[in-house]
């Protein structure tokens, strides 16, 4: 068979031809739902904003049976903020829906989560993979404080 196969994940036939194609027009429409579908999906997808260069904030997170540590953490707007997230036994989650982050953090490894603090307020902050009986208190927040039009941050290390 040449061309498309189907998935399956579409319907039937999306995007399937075989050697006795169907007319123009039939896979014109394919495409043109292939179309469809992907900027429908670009138009609903939430992107936490990233930044180039070097981070102006570095921030080390602990996660452990039940708890995130520091569970509050405190940002001047416009920040390039990188967090250094670790687990001291299971996996778990570092979840900031406000913020579009949603990353699995595993034992022995080490992930590493940037964003641009862009927008001022109160972000909850949780962890997303079920660790057991205390997961629900794994709680947070980041703040993001507002800053003076101007202001340059300064770059830690």
């Amino acid at each position: 068979m040449n061309g498309f196969r189907n998935s399956g994940c579409l319907g039937p036939g999306f995007l399937h031809h075989s050697k006795s194609r169907p007319g123009r027009g039939a896979k014109r429409l394919s495409y043109a739902w292939l179309a469809l579908l992907l900027l429908g999906a670009l138009a609903g997808c939430r992107h936490t904003p990233t930044y180039a260069g070097p981070p102006n904030l570095v921030i080390h997170l602990l996660m452990k049976k039940w708890a995130i540590v520091p569970n509050r953490i405190v940002v001047p707007q416009n920040a390039r903020v990188e967090l250094i997230v670790t687990t001291a036994d299971v996996e778990h989650g570092i979840a900031v829906p406000g913020l579009a982050i949603n990353e699995p953090v595993q034992p022995g490894w080490t992930t590493v989560v940037r964003f641009l603090a862009q927008k001022p307020g109160v972000y909850p902050m949780r962890c997303s993979i079920a660790c057991g009986r205390g997961h629900d208190h794994m709680t947070g927040e980041i703040v993001i404080t507002p800053q003076p039009a101007g202001t340059v941050i300064p770059v830690h290390k």
